[in-house]
C-alpha cells in the first residue's frame, strides 16, 4: 500500500490523502478554521483528512506540498483571507504607487504587521523572510525551512517531505482527476505559479512534455484588478463580475473592450504580452474613467474568452489533440470553458472542480504518486479519476440530533426525524427554501447538494428571498441547477455530450429550461452551470430530486451553497444550525432529521 498526503499552503489551503491511486479524502482548511480562503499550514484540514482515511501521519509514504517556493510574507499576512477591498486599495497606493511612480521602497510588512483585526499563520518560522522580494538565495533558504516546519508540526520523517511545482500540482489534477486517458492536450492559465502563469503541454500515463511556458500571462492578473476597480473583492469574487457581464449592452461592452484590447498577443501556442501598461491598477482606472460598470465587466469577459478561444484553437492545430484538460484560476471562469469547449475543433474539454489552487493538495497526491510508479515500474492506470467530490467530513445521525438535543432547537423549531424524500421534497414544491447538510462534505467552492441550499427553480420570487434574506448575496448574481443527469437534454444544450457532474462549466438553455429552471438560470443570457447528478454518485440527493419531479413534473432543483455570505459552506450540524439562526430559512435537513421552523 502506498499513501500520500498532499498539502496546499497558499491561498484557499487544503489537504489530501491519496491511497494507492485514490483521492480518499480532501478538506480545506476554511472550513474548520471559520476564515474564508484561509490561507497558511492546513493543519486542521489534515488533521481531519488523515481521520477521514483512518490513518495517522507514522502511515504515510509520501508528504507532497504543492508550490516549491512560496511567498512566506503573503502566507504570514494571509492576505487573501484577511483583506477587505480597503486594504488592496491601500496597499496600491501604500506600497505600489510608491514603488512604481516614486521609486521608493516601502517595507511591505510594516503596513500590516500590527493590525489587530487579522488573523496570522504561525505555522512556519519565517519571520526573517518577511519581505516581498526576496533574493533567490533567501528563497531557497525559506523554501528548506518551510518543508522542515511541514515536517516538524506533522511528526513526519523530512525524507518523506518534499515539494512540486504549482504549475506540475495543476497539470497532474487536471489530467488525473479527469476521467480522460490518453494523450491529451493540457492548458494551465492562472496569475502566478514557480516559473510560469501559463503552460502548454502534452499529457498521458506515460508522461509530461512541455511545449510552452510563460510568464506573460495577465488574463488572471486583469481580472483580479478589475474586480478590484469595480470595488469588489479580489480572489472573492472574479465570478461576480463574470456574473456581471451578460448585462452589458453592445456599446458599452464595445467601448471598454478597445482598453483591453492588446494586452496580451498570441503566436502560434504561445501566449505572449502585447501592450503591457506600466501599472495595472493604476493604469485601468485612469483608462476606464467614465466607462460604465457593466460594460467594463462585458468587456473583461468577452476579452477573457476571445484570448483563450485563439489560444486554445492554435494549440489544436498544432498539437493535433483536440481532448484538452484545463487548469488553473483562469479555468474557473465557467463562462470562458463554455466558449472554449464549443469551439469546432474542441472534441471533449474537461475541467474538474476547483480548478484554482485549492485544488493542488490533490494534484501534489497525484504528482507523487504518478511520478513514483513511473520511476519503479508501477501500474499507472491504478490512478484513479475522481468519480465524485465527497471527500472531506461527516457526521453520523445521532451526532446531529445529539446536537440538536443540546441546543434545545424542539423549542424553537419542530423536528421530524426520519423525514423521507417526498416530505422534503414536497416542502420545496411548496415554496420552502430548505437546506441539506448530510453525507459527506464536497471539497471545493461548489455545494453538490451535501451541503446546500434548495428550492423550487419555477419560482423567481425565491432568488429575492434568498439573496436578502438568507445569502445576503448581490442581486445580479445567478443560482444553479442540480439536475437529475437523466433529464439533462430537456433543460441544457450540450451537444457534444460534455460532462457537468461538478457545476464547472456553462451551458446554453432549452425553452423547457427557460421555462422550468427560471430561478436556476442566469436571468440576463438564460445559461446554466450545472451539477447533473448520476444516481451512482450521491443516492440520497438523486432521491430527492426525484421525488421533487414526482410531485412538480421537474427533474432539478435550485442549488446554492449552505452558507451566509462571507462565511464557508458549513461543516457540520453547529455551523449548519447556526446559519438557520441567522437567516431566514424555512428549515434544514440534518443527515435525515428536518428541522421546520414553525409558520405563523
Amino acid at each position: 500500500m502506498e499513501i500520500v498526503l498532499g498539502i496546499h499552503d497558499g491561498h484557499d489551503s487544503s489537504a489530501a490523502v491519496l491511497v494507492n491511486g485514490v483521492i480518499v479524502a480532501a478538506a480545506q482548511e476554511e472550513r474548520y478554521s471559520g476564515l474564508k480562503v484561509d490561507c497558511g499550514f492546513p493543519r486542521l484540514a489534515i488533521q481531519a483528512v488523515l481521520r477521514q482515511a483512518g490513518i495517522s501521519i507514522k502511515d504515510v509514504d509520501h508528504v507532497a506540498v504543492s508550490t516549491e517556493r512560496p511567498n512566506p510574507l503573503v502566507m504570514k499576512l494571509k492576505r487573501e483571507a484577511n483583506f477587505s477591498v480597503d486594504d488592496y486599495i491601500y496597499e496600491q497606493h501604500a506600497f505600489w504607487k510608491p514603488l512604481r511612480y516614486e521609486d521608493k521602497s516601502v517595507d511591505y510588512w510594516s503596513l500590516f504587521k500590527d493590525r489587530k483585526d487579522f488573523t496570522f499563520d504561525n505555522g512556519y518560522q519565517l519571520d526573517d523572510y518577511l519581505s516581498y522580494y526576496l533574493t533567490p538565495e533567501q528563497r531557497d533558504q525559506a523554501a528548506r525551512i518551510r518543508l522542515d516546519n511541514i515536517a516538524d508540526l506533522l511528526g513526519a520523517d523530512r525524507a518523506k517531505v518534499h515539494a512540486i511545482t504549482h504549475e506540475s500540482c495543476h497539470i497532474a489534477y487536471a489530467y488525473f482527476a479527469s476521467p480522460l486517458r490518453g494523450e491529451v492536450l493540457s492548458l494551465t492559465c492562472e496569475s502566478m505559479g514557480d516559473h510560469s502563469n501559463a503552460t502548454v503541454a502534452r499529457i498521458s500515463e506515460k508522461g509530461l512534455t512541455f511545449l510552452d511556458t510563460t510568464t506573460e500571462n495577465y488574463l488572471a492578473r486583469l481580472y483580479r484588478y478589475i474586480t478590484l476597480l469595480l470595488g469588489l473583492k479580489p480572489v472573492h469574487h472574479e465570478y461576480k463580475v463574470m456574473g456581471l457581464a451578460p448585462y452589458a449592452n453592445e456599446y458599452e461592452q464595445a467601448k471598454s473592450y478597445k482598453v483591453f484590447d492588446g494586452l496580451q498577443k498570441i503566436d502560434g501556442i504561445k501566449l505572449r504580452l502585447g501592450n503591457k501598461p506600466s501599472d495595472m491598477f493604476f493604469h485601468y482606472q485612469e483608462a476606464l474613467s467614465g466607462h460604465r460598470f457593466d460594460g467594463i465587466a462585458g468587456a473583461l469577459q468577452a476579452y477573457t474568452e476571445d484570448v483563450l478561444c485563439e489560444w486554445l484553437g492554435n494549440c489544436i492545430r498544432e498539437t493535433g489533440l483536440n481532448r484538452v484538460v484545463f487548469s488553473g484560476g483562469v479555468a474557473q471562469n465557467i463562462k470562458a470553458c463554455r466558449a472554449m469547449a464549443q469551439l469546432d475543433a474542441v472534441e471533449d474539454f474537461f475541467v474538474s472542480p476547483a480548478a484554482g489552487d485549492t485544488s493542488i493538495s490533490i494534484g501534489a497526491c497525484y504528482w507523487a504518486y504518478w511520478q513514483n510508479q513511473l520511476a519503479c515500474g508501477g501500474d499507472v492506470g491504478k490512478i484513479a479519476p475522481l468519480d465524485n467530490i465527497y471527500l472531506g467530513t461527516e457526521f453520523s445521525d445521532e451526532e446531529g440530533k445529539a446536537y440538536l438535543a443540546e441546543v434545545r432547537a424542539g423549542e424553537k423549531y419542530d423536528i421530524v426525524e426520519n423525514a423521507s424524500p417526498d416530505r422534503v421534497a414536497a416542502l420545496l414544491a411548496d415554496g420552502d427554501i430548505l437546506a441539506r447538510c448530510s453525507g459527506r462534505m464536497e471539497f471545493g467552492m461548489r455545494a453538490l447538494g451535501n451541503r446546500s441550499i434548495l428550492a423550487d427553480p419555477r419560482r423567481h420570487d425565491t432568488v429575492r428571498k434568498i439573496n436578502t434574506a438568507i445569502k445576503f448575496r448581490d442581486f445580479w448574481m445567478p443560482f444553479t441547477p442540480s439536475v437529475l443527469a437523466e433529464r439533462a437534454g430537456d433543460y441544457l444544450l450540450n451537444p457534444k455530450g460534455l460532462r457537468s457532474p461538478y457545476m464547472a462549466m456553462a451551458f446554453d438553455s432549452t425553452e423547457m429550461g427557460r421555462r422550468d429552471l427560471v430561478a436556476a438560470l442566469h436571468p440576463a443570457d438564460f445559461t446554466g452551470r450545472p451539477q447533473l447528478l448520476e444516481q451512482r454518485r450521491n443516492p440520497g440527493y438523486h432521491a430527492l430530486i426525484s421525488a421533487f419531479e414526482k410531485i412538480t413534473g421537474v427533474g432539478a432543483v435550485l442549488n446554492t451553497s449552505f452558507n451566509l455570505h462571507g462565511h464557508p459552506i458549513v461543516l457540520g450540524p453547529k455551523e449548519a444550525y447556526f446559519t438557520l439562526e441567522n437567516s431566514d430559512l424555512d428549515g434544514v435537513v440534518l443527515g435525515d432529521t428536518l428541522v421546520q421552523r414553525r409558520k405563523a
